[in-house]
């Protein structure tokens, strides 16, 4: 069965969004098509760089959202 993956599905794997079965179906992609593991090499390395941010509240937003969830 011949299966194709567009981006979004490849971006979904990389995200860890899909279902563990379609990962099966990927790598017999992979082997039957250098291309789209190429694709997916290339969405991955630019994933792999994007940085990473830690947000963190200030400690006054988080007493004030504590002492409104006493109330």
């Amino acid at each position: 069965m011949e299966q194709s993956f567009t981006q979004n599905q490849l971006l979904e794997f990389i995200y860890g969004e899909r279902p563990l079965k379609d990962y099966a179906d990927l790598d017999d992609a992979f082997c039957a098509d250098p291309a789209l593991r190429y694709e997916f090499r290339m969405l991955y390395d630019s994933y792999a760089e994007l940085p990473v941010y830690k947000l963190n509240p200030r400690n006054k937003s988080i007493q004030d959202i504590l002492s409104y969830s006493k109330t």
